[in-house]
């Protein structure tokens, strides 16, 4: 065996080693006997590894070795499992130890880094072995590869397969090593395959926190709310996910992180939640009825970060632990939620050296700060390390920086134009400025803003202004957005200096870089950005830049490419609320009027019908003075289409009726079209006013007619159509459904040759229904099909609600009653889903069966309906699936 430097190098087998649940262990056993047990597994696993293997460092219970050769390595990995399972431990301990290996390039790190081995292929190892489970050895494909051939000793491979490590960027096939007489069947591998785990990536490695990491996962596991408390720049974020990502194993329904920073109403909490969670909210439900309603029952695990600016919405995370016992919840705050059950857990600062008392260089390089420091360094510098020369400077700056590692990572930044000796004196002036103005700070506080600012003042000009700049968006943007904002188009070498001081972070969105800060940093711009006098053109040049993203998407949302144009709109949901805030706070109407009729068709399909709701309440009481009428028109429409899609026609009728006023007075024949059109269906649809509602649909059409408009035309036929059949099988005037039949199919045609995926899909579902009543039950069915292929595709649950409905209806035509409360059964639990009131309203203008209707002898099928989900319904209802 070998130890210390003159580390073997080339093609190397790295062994890593820890004991299973040895926190546990010790805790039951108590230090001095825990001891005990240590020295002989570690003498056991030192003895099987002599044959060919160096003894890299041993930390704790974990050994880390090397093999020139991969097979030895194999070999003495079984011979260690074979004398563990065989040894007696004192005091009665048992002792399970889980191994992994990786082959890879073996490049000794320098004695000035202070580490012993660099590169991706240890880091690898390293996460195999974590992988795995007490008395199990995993080895990669790589290892696989070399050994295979001279395993002996009655060893044998046993291929997993592919799984995601964590840190780890690509899939690593693992192969378990089968030891003759030994156990060979283990749980499945500690992958991120192994269970739903829905955290971001991230652009570095975790560095360090190797007790704080256990200590939060102690407290996971005596309370379900770990909240990480500190000022900002400690950490929180990061050390709240990896906990989670160690806990993840446990969670069998998944763990999900909710990025909680780019909102400030506590009442959007909810509907955040839901969105990370994929939970689709609809019609007139609230967001939190339907997350409580997905986490009932399930065991998962919810990080909540960035919690400390919504501190209102506290209960909304008590009634989340009430839903479902167990579920846990990490939260990250400046400040604990203050409610039953909390676990506090105060993040400190990183391990930091005395910068008066410098240890050695392996010592000093080993403190959880400076590893920080120079591996942050290293990605801008990558011959940087940590000498005799520039120790003492490395010491004092991360100690000066209070071992907050956000403040670390500013400073490790710098040194691709500064030296570390060259660094400090101008860190130290910068901090001590701030502590002499800012005395009414925290003193990590004032560190961290000292951080920030010296890295600030090091900007050039142009930089400051860009950094100042990015501020006002929400979340982060795209470079299009930041272009428009700045008023340049020549931005990214800005962008990049900015990125490789950590002053921003980039990521990709479909091939293209999206930027952002950190919360802590974002607060420090805004400061710069109110002192540059700039403050009210950049949020005016803000607004308008988001304005032309959602009028530029508007046309698309119930095209073919809806689910895109809906993915960016949801993305930037944030920097579209912004520009609604300050457009409202601003008092300019035309743009928050703009804004919203841009938007309300968002709003509607991705379930955001209240918060619309409140933002068309908000933008309409504002002074409309010198807001262009076709502007406000606008606005009216999109309150009245968010009313009438709740199932609000008597509010909706309100809008429309004044949005038809203004199109009578100052728009064209099409927008007078339009808003005959809307104002139609606020009469007709409830049965209010139908002879208007048709009156109204009659002279759109004609008006489309006129101009040439053929979609318009064929969305007047559809309105003509649907008011013409409403009414129950059996007692509609045969020439008057013949009316309904042929403006139908006009309808159908002009849809099927456009690209409005919604406008077809609800064609058809006319069609079908008319057919049903007709007595044509094989063209209903065939264009229930098809319609609710569409909205499956579209994820549209409004649409498959009416197609359950639909075809219920189609099975009391055909006499199978039984199929007919299944359908209904299946209908009703969708429309409670959605929260649409569309299905309530067509019942009762259709004499459709309800809930109330169906036979006592069918009530267990109308539950068995009920109990259904959603796909496998929908199967059902289209005659693809028995009932069973």
């Amino acid at each position: 065996m070998s130890a210390g430097r003159g580390l073997p190098a080339g093609t190397l087998t790295f062994l890593f080693t820890d004991i299973e649940g040895s926190t546990k262990l010790q805790t039951e056993l108590g230090t001095d006997r825990y001891q005990d047990v240590l020295e002989t597994h570690t003498r056991l696993l030192r003895e099987a590894f002599k044959d060919g293997g160096f003894e890299i460092r041993v930390e704790g219970d974990a050994l880390f070795v090397v093999f020139p050769v991969a097979a030895k390595a194999v070999r003495a990995a079984a011979a260690a499992q074979r004398a563990l399972a065989t040894a007696t431990f004192p005091h009665g301990a048992t002792v399970r130890v889980r191994m992994g290996m990786h082959t890879g390039e073996g490049r000794p790190a320098t004695e000035e880094a202070g580490a012993d081995y660099v590169g991706l292929d240890v880091n690898r190892a390293a996460r195999v072995a974590a992988a795995g489970h007490g008395g199990q050895v995993l080895i990669t494909e790589a290892t696989a590869t070399l050994a295979r051939a001279d395993l002996r000793d009655g060893l044998s491979l046993r291929d997993l397969g592919e799984f995601r490590l964590k840190d780890l960027a690509r899939p690593e096939h693992i192969y378990q090593l089968v030891i003759g007489g030994a156990a060979a069947d283990f749980p499945p591998i500690r992958s991120l395959d192994r269970t739903p785990t829905f955290l971001p990536s991230q652009p570095s490695t975790f560095v360090g926190r190797v007790r704080e990491i256990e200590e939060g996962q102690r407290f996971l596991e005596r309370a379900r709310l770990v909240t990480l408390t500190g000022p900002g720049g400690t950490g929180k974020t990061r050390l709240s996910m990896r906990i989670a990502e160690e806990a993840a194993h446990e969670f069998a329904d998944g763990t999900f992180f909710v990025p909680l920073a780019p909102i400030s109403d506590p009442d959007l909490v909810p509907s955040t939640i839901a969105h990370s969670l994929g939970v689709q909210v609809s019609g007139t439900e609230l967001p939190l009825a339907r997350v409580l309603d997905f986490v009932k029952g399930k065991r998962m695990l919810l990080v909540l970060d960035n919690f400390e600016q919504i501190l209102a919405a506290a209960p909304v995370v008590g009634q989340l632990l009430g839903a479902s016992p167990a579920l846990k919840i990490i939260t990250s705050s400046r400040a604990p939620l203050r409610i039953a059950g909390e676990q506090e857990f105060p993040v400190p600062p990183l391990d930091l050296p005395n910068p008066e008392r410098l240890p050695s260089l392996e010592v000093l390089t080993q403190s959880d700060a400076v590893r920080l420091f120079i591996e942050r360094a290293m990605a801008v510098r990558p011959d940087f390390r940590v000498t005799a020369e520039n120790a003492a400077a490395v010491a004092e700056i991360v100690y000066r920086l209070d071992g907050l590692p956000l403040a670390i990572e500013l400073a490790a930044a710098r040194v691709k134009v500064l030296t570390p000796q060259a660094m400090l004196p101008k860190l130290r002036q910068g901090l001590e400025m701030l502590a002499s103005t800012a005395r009414d700070l925290p003193e990590r506080q004032r560190t961290l803003n000292g951080a920030i600012a010296w890295s600030w003042d090091l900007l050039q000009e142009r930089e400051k202004r860009l950094f100042a700049r990015l501020a006002i968006f929400v979340g982060g943007a795209m470079l299009r957005q930041i272009e428009e904002v700045n008023g340049d188009s020549d931005v990214l070498d800005d962008l990049s200096a900015l990125v490789e001081q950590s002053l921003v972070r980039q990521s990709e969105v479909e091939g293209e870089p999206r930027f952002r800060m950190l919360v802590t940093i974002r607060e420090y711009a805004l400061e710069r950005l109110n002192a540059s006098g700039e403050r009210n053109e950049i949020r005016a040049r803000h607004v308008r830049a988001y304005r032309t993203l959602a009028e530029e998407a508007r046309p698309y949302l119930q095209g073919r490419d809806q689910k895109r144009w809906l993915d960016r709109l949801e993305q930037e949901h944030d920097n579209l609320r912004a520009g609604l805030e300050s457009s409202i706070a601003d008092g300019r109407g035309e743009d928050a009027c703009r804004l919203a009729f841009a938007l309300w068709r968002f709003w509607q399909v991705r379930g955001h019908l209240v918060e619309g709701t409140r933002w068309l309440e908000r933008v309409l009481a504002l002074p409309m003075a010198g807001v262009p009428p076709l502007v406000l028109m606008g606005a009216l429409e999109a309150a009245g289409g968010i009313a009438y899609w709740r199932g609000d026609f008597g509010l909706a009728a309100q809008h429309y009726l004044k949005a038809e006023e203004l199109a009578r007075a100052h728009g064209d024949i099409s927008a007078q079209a339009n808003a005959e059109y809307n104002l139609s269906f606020a009469y007709g649809m409830p049965l209010a006013d139908l002879p208007r509602g048709l009156d109204l649909l009659r002279s759109a059409r004609e008006k489309w007619a006129r101009v040439g408009d053929r979609v318009g035309v064929g969305r007047a036929a559809w309105g003509l159509a649907t008011f013409l059949q409403l009414g129950k099988r059996g007692e509609i005037d045969p020439s008057q459904l013949e009316e309904a039949r042929v403006a139908a199919h006009e309808a159908l045609v002009i849809h099927r040759a456009g690209t409005n995926r919604f406008e077809l899909a609800w064609s058809l579902h006319l069609v079908g229904m008319i057919a049903v009543k007709r007595g044509d039950f094989a063209e209903a069915a065939a264009a229930f099909r098809e319609a609710a292929q569409i909205f499956t595709d579209d994820n549209d649950l409004s649409g498959l609600v009416i197609i359950a409905s639909d075809c219920a209806e189609l099975a009391a035509a055909q006499g199978q009653l039984e199929r007919q409360a299944i359908l209904v059964g299946l209908a009703d639990a969708l429309a409670v889903r959605a929260g649409t009131g569309i299905l309530k309203e067509i019942s009762k203008q259709d004499g459709r069966a309800e809930v109330t209707d169906i036979a006592p002898e069918f009530r267990a099928a109308l539950e068995h309906g009920r109990a259904m989900d959603a796909a496998a319904g929908i199967a059902y209802a289209l005659g693809e699936v028995s009932r069973d």
